[in-house]
């Protein structure tokens, strides 16, 4: 019997530094390097860059269309969710589609499944954006719940899912990220060199806490911020903050400036804003990090904590929305406010027992998420798709 042939929508391997595109591009090498179960196929602007092209060998193969002249690239976006996905079904004569991300055409010639990480502009108001935005993403709600099957992150993404879509439970699967075999700790005297290298590179000569996860108003650096500020004088060594990347745009409602705070809380000197790092320089960080901090109030999933403890970085994690089901008992679960993030700082960062304790619980927590787990459960959500299981 002839494995059914699925079509994959490509759009977020051009972005594979993002979430949603580590899980698309994790998924597919898992799929592409399988041809038992399914014959997967790319769907692809034909424009995409070479990487989402060379993604498609061994073993598979893509169909990209071209899209018309077109200003923008959330213009070129839109016009690849309504249309040219459309057009690249058509092409590769695929029996199922999968889109990974939050989106789905009108026209739906084969049966779809849509991965939805989160509804945080359905969830909190501030990020519901302009009317255009708010058009849109009543149109994707439309969309997506035409679909027969729903693929989530987490059971609080699943609920949120029910709740603001309403969407049928029944129609919801839970499919677990995970992270990639390079995010381990440091074991070779290569990975020592690495990690002594990069802190040369961005001049971090002391110890510090690290937060990696983006600069929008529901990650509370302003919080953490002023809890690290809070736990300073209580620490009996010198700490550096240390926060890679930049905000996405220049909106301050959704990505507060922080560097008023830091002047404010007269803590320039120990805020290390290091700007854009590579996959491996990211790496290195966590590696090297006395205890990764992350006080977001609202993760579909939470892939950061997760690629912290898989680094062997021990973890401080808010006890908000799903962050709880990644990290379970292997971090310290805080309120994400201020004071508590200073005392679970002092705590950690005074006691060398808790830490390698915190160390290996999340070793031993972040190798129960892989991503065969979540190819062979997303296997599962197509077979009963294709066999017309869920009504």
């Amino acid at each position: 019997m002839t494995a059914p042939r699925i079509g994959f929508d490509a759009l977020f391997l051009e972005q594979p530094m993002t979430g949603v595109g580590q899980y698309a591009l994790n998924l597919w090498r898992q799929l592409r390097d399988q041809q038992q179960e399914v014959l997967p196929q790319l769907l692809m602007p034909a424009d995409a860059p070479q990487h989402a092209t060379f993604e498609s060998q061994p073993g598979s193969t893509a169909t990209g269309v071209p899209p018309p002249r077109l200003p923008g690239g959330r213009t070129r976006k839109m016009w690849w969710e309504q249309a040219g996905v459309v057009l690249a079904t058509r092409r590769a004569d695929v029996e199922l589609v999968h889109i990974p991300h939050f989106s789905a055409p009108l026209h739906q010639a084969v049966p779809h499944v849509v991965t939805v990480h989160d509804v945080i502009p359905l969830a909190l108001p501030s990020y519901g954006g302009t009317i255009k935005m708010r058009a849109y993403l009543r149109l994707v709600a439309r969309t997506v719940r035409r679909v027969p099957l729903i693929l989530t992150d987490s059971e609080h993404a699943k609920r949120d899912i029910i709740r603001y879509l309403g969407i049928p439970q029944e129609r919801i699967r839970v499919t677990p990220l995970a992270v990639g075999a390079h995010l381990r700790p440091a074991e070779t005297d290569t990975d020592r060199a690495a990690i002594a290298a990069m802190r040369a590179t961005f001049g971090l000569h002391t110890p510090f806490v690290l937060y990696v996860g983006g600069f929008d108003l529901r990650k509370r650096l302003p919080q953490l911020v002023r809890g690290f500020a809070a736990a300073l004088p209580l620490l009996p060594e010198t700490y550096d903050l240390v926060i890679p990347g930049r905000a996405h745009t220049g909106n301050p409602v959704i990505y507060p400036p922080l560097e008023p705070l830091i002047r404010e809380l007269g803590i320039a000197d120990r805020v290390r804003l290091i700007g854009f790092v590579s996959e491996e320089d990211k790496r290195d960080l966590y590696r090297s990090a006395s205890v990764f901090a992350f006080a977001s109030e609202y993760e579909g999933f939470g892939l950061n904590p997760l690629e912290a403890m898989a680094c062997g970085a021990p973890v401080i994690c808010s006890n908000r929305s799903s962050l709880p089901e990644v990290v379970g008992d292997a971090g310290l679960l805080i309120d994400p406010e201020p004071d508590a993030i200073a005392r679970a700082l002092v705590h950690v960062l005074t006691d060398d027992a808790l830490r390698a304790d915190l160390s290996r619980r999340g070793l031993r927590r972040a190798a129960t998420f892989s991503w065969e787990r979540t190819m062979q459960l997303t296997l599962s959500a197509y077979r009963d798709v294709l066999e017309g299981k869920i009504e």
